[in-house]
């Protein structure tokens, strides 16, 4: 990645099109902007290249120590996995959150949806009342994405509502799950004079 500041000592300044503009013919906010945002993507780069390290060495310790706490409990390892880790006095605390990435097959997905709709025009008044709006909310998709908590969380009234349409409908969604990967999280704890942990926000909106 280059970053690039263009100075006051240069006679001509390029815009994004290429095309050479004299430096007095740009406004002081124009020069006050390629000084400050040359500093922040600066910053923005170091501390990116930092996280990136502290990721790989926190993934390396993680790894290490599951397999020293393998070795003395005498067992075999079960392959990465979600962990928690301890000091000696439980003042710190590691997590490696391990959550699988769940996606729908578009074809069967869609079949379910249909049985949905079946099911709200001749389903059993009651439930279709507080259904409707429960099914529509989770195939309403974002950025052509669905909501696979949303979807999922159909499942759950299975027994309440009782009816073959919506049973076979939640049968496709189960069909219809892939998991085509895992995701990885980091968090860092540490407890404070109450007694609580509190975790290190490593996420820029978080802090």
């Amino acid at each position: 990645m280059n970053i690039t500041k263009q100075k006051s000592s240069d006679k001509l300044w390029k815009d994004e099109a290429g095309t050479s503009i004299p430096y007095d013919r740009t406004t002081k906010f124009e020069r006050a902007a390629e000084v400050s945002l040359f500093k922040l993507a600066t910053e923005a780069s170091k501390l990116h290249y930092g996280l990136t390290s502290f990721k790989e060495n926190f993934i390396a310790e993680a790894e290490r120590l599951y397999e020293l706490f393998v070795k003395e409990n005498g067992q075999l390892g079960k392959g990465k996995g979600s962990a928690t880790f301890y000091n000696f006095d439980r003042s710190i605390k590691i997590m490696v959150k391990v959550n699988s990435i769940i996606v729908f097959d578009e074809n069967t997905i869609q079949l379910a949806k249909d049985k949905l709709d079946e099911f709200l025009r001749v389903g059993l008044d009651g439930a279709k009342d507080y259904m409707k709006p429960l099914v529509m909310d989770a195939f309403n998709r974002q950025n052509g994405k669905l909501d696979t908590k949303k979807v999922l969380g159909l499942r759950r009234y299975t027994s309440r509502i009782n009816q073959p349409l919506y049973t076979e409908a939640m049968g496709l969604i189960d069909k219809a799950i892939r998991r085509p990967g895992t995701r990885e999280y980091y968090q860092v704890w540490v407890r404070n004079e109450r007694g609580e942990y509190e975790d290190i926000q490593l996420n820029f909106a978080s802090i």
